[in-house]
Formats: C-alpha cells, sequence, structure tokens
C-alpha cells in the first residue's frame, strides 16, 4: 500500500471514531513488558470483563510501542463510568498501579486523529474495537 493510501486510511478510521462522543482518552503502560501476543489477550479479556458489567459501553484501543520499545496501550472509551471498570481489572490482575493508566477527557475539537489514529497504518500494531 502506497503512503497515499495509508493516509487516507487514517483519515477515514478517525472520521468513524470522531462520530462518537467519547468521554476519556486513557494511556495504559503496564509495569512489566509484555508482548504483542500478550497485550492482544489482556485487552481481550479487558473487553469481556467489561462485557459482564451494565455498562454501555464503547472502547477503541489501539497498541504501540514508546521510544524505549515497550508496549503501551491508548484507548478511547465511552460511558462516565467505564475508566473505574478498566482500573479495577487492570489493577485486579496486577498489571498497572495508579501511575502506569492515566483517563483524561475526551477533546472532541482535537479529533480522535489526534488521539489514536497516526500509527493505525503501521506496521506491528494492534487495534479493537468494542461495542455493548
Amino acid at each position: 500500500m502506497n503512503r497515499t493510501n495509508t493516509q487516507g486510511l487514517v483519515n477515514q478510521w478517525g472520521k468513524w471514531l470522531g462520530t462518537e462522543n467519547w468521554d476519556y482518552f486513557t494511556t495504559i503502560t503496564y509495569k512489566h513488558n509484555v508482548s504483542v501476543k500478550s497485550n492482544y489477550r489482556i485487552m481481550d479479556r479487558l473487553e469481556k470483563s467489561l462485557d459482564k458489567t451494565m455498562l454501555k459501553i464503547r472502547m477503541f484501543w489501539i497498541m504501540e510501542y514508546s521510544n524505549y520499545g515497550s508496549i503501551h496501550n491508548h484507548l478511547l472509551l465511552k460511558d462516565e463510568n467505564i475508566s473505574y471498570e478498566v482500573d479495577s481489572y487492570l489493577k485486579k490482575s496486577n498489571l498497572v498501579d495508579n501511575r502506569f493508566v492515566k483517563h483524561i477527557a475526551y477533546n472532541s475539537s482535537l479529533g480522535a486523529n489526534y488521539y489514536v489514529c497516526k500509527y493505525i497504518g503501521s506496521d506491528d500494531i494492534e487495534y479493537g474495537y468494542f461495542c455493548k
């Protein structure tokens, strides 16, 4: 795929994600290094944990590499109580402590491209969407 098509794909993802009125932009950095495969399993289990709640939620997540080569995730979250559920799952699983999860209010004027779409066309990334 050439760069122009990749940028077009990124723009379309951003437009689609931007149609949702997200509540939070969240960054998850693990206490210990995890592999891509482990990260995918963690996020899959997080989705299953969220599915058990009574919340009507939406979550988009994307994994990226830090400058140090470790994996972290960025999430867009929809439901005012979802941040508590995400924190609860990650802490119960001993993956993070308070320093490693940051929830900030989503600013719709910046758009989803600003928050999560810049890496979606990159190699070696994982992402997912969960809706309940």
